[in-house]
């Protein structure tokens, strides 16, 4: 059932990714063709081909194609860089591109227009960037509206992969945090009425944790 499960998130991811421009690796930028403000509030972003981290500097590098191709560079403390992140994140048609953004913006959870991108993200057509958004989301400050948003995921996303992965996260919070008297009440609910056998047992040895039996 696991493995089923994988597979579900695995095929939907795909379907996204399988699109992803080609961009093998990052290129010397171009002289004059570093982006500036005048040029993302001025040109029309049409194609997005690569989002990428420096795992050192920490640095990002967006290259897009706009009037003309351009490479934006900077850090994530820029306000324009994280503009197009999040609208990436939000409204750009390719899967792995949005993934991609995700893995950037998970240094800058505490920022609230990233913050509320991410939540946006838990609703993402496709499954395989849901579950990057959980991921992310796993990690970063929690509060009554995370909580909120990963109890909807755990009862209505359409992935049964994505919902048991939203359970495992509410429960880490809730032990850190702890008791939530809402998210309890749903996983008893859900123990002992949800269609899909996977997600009752989940959820039932989630409420036997929060209550220490295991």
């Amino acid at each position: 059932r696991a493995a089923a499960v994988a597979a579900l998130v695995v095929f939907g991811f795909g379907l996204g990714w399988t699109l992803r421009p080609k961009v093998t690796s990052l290129q010397p930028v171009t002289p004059g063709a570093q982006a500036t403000a005048f040029d993302l509030d001025n040109d029309r972003i049409r194609n997005i081909s690569q989002v990428a981290q420096d795992p050192q500097s920490g640095g990002v590098r967006i290259t897009m194609d706009a009037e003309r191709r351009v490479t934006l560079e900077g850090s994530l403390d820029d306000p324009h860089i994280r503009q197009v992140l999040v609208n990436a994140v939000k409204g750009y048609d390719n899967a792995g591109i949005r993934r991609d953004t995700l893995d950037v913006l998970r240094a800058r959870t505490h920022d609230p227009a990233v913050r509320e991108a991410l939540m946006f993200a838990l609703h993402d057509g496709n499954p395989g960037v849901r579950l990057a958004a959980l991921n992310t989301v796993n990690h970063m400050e929690c509060g009554y509206d995370t909580h909120e948003a990963l109890l909807k995921v755990v009862e209505k996303d359409s992935n049964v992969g994505v919902r048991t992965c939203a359970i495992d996260a509410l429960v880490e919070h809730l032990e850190e945090e702890g008791p939530d008297e809402t998210v309890t009440s749903a996983f008893e609910k859900l123990a002992s009425t949800d269609q899909n056998p996977n997600v009752r047992m989940r959820c039932l040895a989630a409420l036997r944790k929060l209550q220490g039996n295991e």
